[in-house]
């Protein structure tokens, strides 16, 4: 096995080198390179890239995942995106890309957050309504919902101890899901949005069955994850469901389903494979890789991806 393990920070002071002597907009530059541009020269640029689903095409309808924004320090700021499409991008500068970026971001922790909001309240009601009347029918000793129709006398002592017992363990249940659903409900309400940060990022090189010749690169980098506890009525991701009644609580456990809060940072990786042609959106024209690509200049000469003895990356 063969590695480079030279950090992205150095790759980058490499590649604002090689910039340096070609000139501005020479060569190197990652929207009027007049030559094919490695991946590890143009990331290593400040330049604006925009992430989507490797198996649609660039058009103007077509929906972004995220916004890279590369430092030219070997670091990377990753948005996330709430319906963007390569359209909302015309006639916009980098830096105006990078606003709506930000404002995405931010759409996307409002939106999921929200979300989970909505679909915790109702839950936590059906859980709190179920075991109030449960509990009224403990203290009272009525155990209506679990008796029917039947009359409490003609419980056995045993059949009464047997019903005590069902009533504690399903309120003692209840109460366990009860609590879990207002801590999670508490810990979103308090939740603030923080901005994404610029993360190093690292290329790692997959070579053919010669081991000789790239066949496929990837960068990795952290990026933000907006996910949060959410309880839901039903089986999860199902909108119709039959209402539950005490006795069916008794029988059968509460039908609520819970996603719990995931990490807010995760590693993200983005595999490319051979560049893909130009693609004009409007007044755009796009180069990159299927699922990045960035806005270049209509002669632009495309761009490569790294060579295994490239220095900086590793391989295999």
């Amino acid at each position: 096995m063969k590695k480079r393990r030279l950090t992205a920070a150095a790759v980058a002071t490499a590649c604002l080198l090689a910039l340096t002597l070609a000139g501005c907009g020479g060569a190197n530059d990652v929207k009027s390179a007049s030559e094919p541009l490695a991946v590890s020269q143009a990331f290593g640029q400040k330049s604006v890239w925009v992430q989507y689903n490797k198996n649609d095409a660039i058009e103007k309808d077509g929906e972004i995942d995220r916004i890279l924004v590369f430092d030219g320090k070997g670091n990377v700021t990753a948005y996330q995106c709430d319906g963007a499409t390569f359209a909302d991008l015309n006639g916009k500068s980098d830096d105006e890309i990078v606003e709506m970026a930000k404002e995405q971001d931010k759409k996307v922790f409002d939106t999921e957050r929200k979300d989970a909001l909505d679909s915790t309240a109702p839950a936590i009601e059906r859980i709190q309504s179920a075991y109030d009347a449960l509990k009224d029918e403990y203290d009272s000793g009525t155990y209506t919902s679990w008796l029917g129709g039947s009359a409490l006398s003609d419980l056995t002592d045993a059949d009464l101890e047997q019903t005590k017992s069902i009533y504690n363990q399903t309120l003692s249940e209840l109460e366990a899901l009860l609590n879990a659903a207002k801590d999670g409900q508490a810990a979103t309400k308090s939740a603030t949005y923080q901005e994404p940060k610029a993360q190093p990022y690292t290329l790692r090189i997959e070579t053919d069955g010669t081991g000789n010749n790239t066949q496929s690169e990837t960068i990795s980098f952290d990026a933000p994850s907006y996910s949060f506890y959410k309880a839901q009525l039903g089986h999860m991701g199902e909108s119709d469901y039959e209402e539950q009644t005490p006795a069916d609580v008794l029988n059968w456990g509460i039908n609520v389903s819970y996603t719990e809060a995931g990490k807010a940072i995760r590693n993200e990786r983005i595999e490319l494979f051979s560049p893909v042609n130009k693609q004009t959106v409007y007044d755009m024209t796009f180069a990159g890789f299927s699922g990045l690509a960035t806005i270049v200049n209509e002669n632009h000469a495309g761009f490569v991806l790294d060579t295994p003895d490239t220095k900086g990356i590793e391989v295999d």
